[in-house]
């Protein structure tokens, strides 16, 4: 039986020269999901808002200045992290989906 952690880590893929430039920055971070129903609608949904929320604030730093090209960085990177969650998130998802199935519901 395949037992997930009930933390789901974003892996950033940052570009090298944004990451030669900061390289204090996290490269992932955790979200929690053992506490979410993810064959549920609503457990997924609050999912994706943990995700974002996560991107955010892991991304913060590359917009902190007003200037439009850190700006657009951050974007850049909540978008690339956001992608790069989305293969657990599938996987999570199916796991939990065959386990309410088995159980019959």
């Amino acid at each position: 039986m395949i037992r997930f952690r009930p933390l789901l880590a974003l892996a950033l893929l940052a570009a090298p020269a944004l990451a030669a430039a900061e390289p204090a920055r996290p490269q992932h971070t955790a979200v929690a999901v053992a506490d979410l129903d993810l064959a549920s609608d609503e457990g997924q949904r609050i999912l994706a808002l943990r995700i974002q929320r996560a991107a955010r604030a892991m991304c913060a730093a590359e917009g902190l200045a007003s200037h439009p090209g850190a700006i657009r960085s951050a974007r850049r990177c909540i978008v690339e992290a956001r992608a790069s969650a989305a293969a657990a998130v599938e996987t999570l998802t199916v796991a939990a989906e065959d386990r309410q199935e088995r159980r019959g519901g």
